[in-house]
């Protein structure tokens, strides 16, 4: 019981890794407060985990006054916060020349200025937003655990040219904030996956998946509790001597 009498938060948590490390969090002991832009994702996530205290929130991240009112809920309900994982995300947004890519293999000329800015809204503004709303939280017990939820297209510019841009901003705010926030015994680190088996990849065309096996050493994908074991170990004291570091468990597909 790693994480008991704690309370962590997860955005993005209706599916996929969120869903995931919220699961191992509450096996942990955790009250979970489950964010998800889709309320009944974030419901029926809340209605899997075990133990009690958990609570779902939908939010869009990427709006500042939405997260403010989710974290108001949070500090209702529990009046403190340990961990916070920024996961909210997704790998395509409207308008982004992903239907050209495929046809001519060139994504950039066809991105509109929305596409990019929806982007990088909800990776780095609500990140952002998140980790300010914790900090108000986590700063009077002098105690707490961020994690980042980046990508190895932010380590290695792999994917699209907005997917790899938002990924490689967070690593940025992981460092400041982890030499900002340090001095108050908070850490922030940043979780880089690489190839994971989630709703998102599963999208990938059949090519593109067999690809990535290729040039992976291990030649295979990772799984999602994978990713939630080493998302529990930042969380946890176990890691306690460990802060703005980016972390990447990636099959070797990038090695630093």
């Amino acid at each position: 019981m790693k994480l008991e009498g704690r309370v962590a938060c997860v955005t993005g948590g209706g599916s996929g890794l969120g869903r995931a490390m919220a699961e191992r969090f509450a096996r942990e002991g955790a009250a979970v407060v489950v964010n998800d832009l889709d309320g009944a994702s974030a419901e029926a996530s809340v209605a899997a985990l075990a133990g009690d205290g958990h609570l779902a929130v939908a939010a869009d991240v990427a709006d500042s006054a939405a997260v403010a009112a989710m974290f108001e809920r949070i500090a209702e309900r529990h009046a403190r916060l340990d961990v916070l994982v920024n996961n909210a995300g997704v790998d395509r947004t409207p308008g982004d020349g992903y239907e050209q890519l495929m046809q001519t293999g060139s994504q950039l000329p066809h991105m509109s200025d929305d596409a990019w800015r929806k982007m990088l809204a909800i990776h780095l503004d609500g990140s952002f937003f998140c980790c300010r709303e914790a900090a108000k939280l986590m700063l009077p017990a002098r105690s707490g655990s961020i994690i980042n939820l980046s990508s190895i297209a932010g380590l290695a510019g792999l994917g699209p040219v907005h997917y790899a841009t938002a990924k490689g901003g967070l690593l940025g705010m992981t460092r400041s904030l982890a030499r900002e926030l340090g001095r108050q015994n908070i850490r922030v680190n940043a979780i880089c996956p690489g190839a994971i088996d989630t709703p998102m990849t599963a999208k990938l065309p059949e090519a593109q998946r067999k690809g990535l096996l290729m040039v992976t050493p291990l030649g295979r994908v990772g799984r999602a509790d994978e990713i939630a074991a080493l998302a529990l170990f930042l969380a946890s004291d176990e890691s306690a001597f460990i802060t703005g570091q980016a972390i990447s468990p990636n099959g070797g597909i990038h090695i630093a």
